[in-house]
């Protein structure tokens, strides 16, 4: 008897099969600028790097700012020992004028006196905040956990809010992936209500270049708000983790949606399947190991099987391998794909 390879009927959700292209893009993207002048005195990070919230990226020279805060605080502690001063005669002099000892003029101008010193004590405080607040520029920061890019200036060049973009920072996880799908097909999910006015169901997995499966869903966030003319699509993005960085803003992958409703349903590998002038049809094995053709409907192909929609039932033997040695009728001697005999 022909030894021949087979494997079982199995039952898998079987997703939709369209594909859309997609393109990678950053959640948030950050560009850095100057908002002082000074030398730039230290780079702290590594073109194409991950960096953290708050990391210092880049340092400008201090000393100037340094002394300017030095400056203003000093103006502030002046400004206030003048206005205490201030206080002080026009409490005494209204404690003359309670005698009759001076007049309410003399009174009045000490207290417009004193007004003008509270006046430049407030103005020497916004000062130093403003001094500090400088001196905090010559610290460039991280805005977002992400991955930056290359610096554009180096390390003793003379920098300036004029300077431009130093780098840019891009999140990288979560990421969005952009699509556009029909407007045929976003009709689709509202029926199902897998779009609703404040909620969305629907998920998303992509293919990466090679065609591998990225291994790990995605969540639609958002419904382009109108139709593109040119085009009659609608923009949507879903969000996935990317904890390991293997999708790069500007990247293009496959988008596929997931129908969240789909019923599992029976499939056979593709070597399985076998066509002829009255349609598609399989080899199954009796418990007797004995072959007899089976004509079968088929849905979509999916990742080296067939979606098999009547004909067949889980678990029933079909033949994959040794095609060409059989027959409808055939007596064999089946194995399994790691040559194990089976029943």
């Amino acid at each position: 008897m022909p030894g021949v390879v087979v494997a079982r009927v199995s039952s898998a959700v079987v997703q939709p099969a369209d594909a859309y292209v997609g393109r990678v893009i950053a959640q948030q993207r950050v560009d850095l600028q100057a908002r002082v002048e000074g030398i730039l005195q230290e780079v702290n990070f590594t073109p194409g790097s991950l960096v953290s919230k708050g990391d210092v990226l880049f340092r400008i020279e201090q000393d100037i700012y340094a002394a300017d805060v030095a400056s203003a605080k000093a103006s502030v502690t002046g400004a206030e020992a003048t206005a205490k001063g201030s206080d002080i005669i026009l409490k005494r002099n209204q404690n003359l004028l309670e005698k009759g000892d001076v007049p309410q003029s003399v009174v009045d101008a000490a207290l417009a006196e004193y007004g003008q010193d509270l006046a430049a004590v407030e103005e020497a405080k916004a000062a130093l905040k403003l001094a500090q607040i400088n001196l905090g520029y010559t610290e460039i920061t991280s805005p977002l956990d992400g991955r930056i890019n290359w610096s554009s200036v180096d390390v003793g060049n003379v920098i300036s809010a004029d300077s431009g973009v130093l780098a840019t920072v891009s999140s990288v996880d979560p990421i969005y992936v952009s699509f556009f799908v029909s407007e045929n097909v976003l009709i689709d999910e509202h029926k199902k209500g897998m779009i609703a006015d404040n909620q969305i169901t629907l998920k998303a997995r992509i293919h990466l270049s090679d065609g591998s499966d990225y291994g790990t869903d995605g969540q639609v966030i958002y419904v382009g708000t109108q139709v593109r003319q040119d085009t009659d699509t609608i923009e949507l993005r879903a969000s996935f983790a990317n904890p390991d960085g293997a999708l790069l803003p500007g990247q293009f992958v496959s988008a596929y949606l997931e129908d969240a409703s789909a019923a599992p349903s029976l499939t056979v590998p593709q070597s399985a399947l076998q066509l002829d002038k009255d349609g598609h049809f399989v080899f199954v094995l009796d418990d007797k190991n004995v072959v007899h053709r089976q004509n079968v409907e088929t849905g979509q192909q999916i990742a080296g099987a067939w979606q098999i929609t009547s004909g067949l039932k889980e678990g029933e033997r079909v033949v994959v391998q040794g095609l060409q040695k059989i027959h409808d009728g055939a007596s064999v001697t089946p194995v399994d794909a790691s040559g194990q005999p089976t029943q």
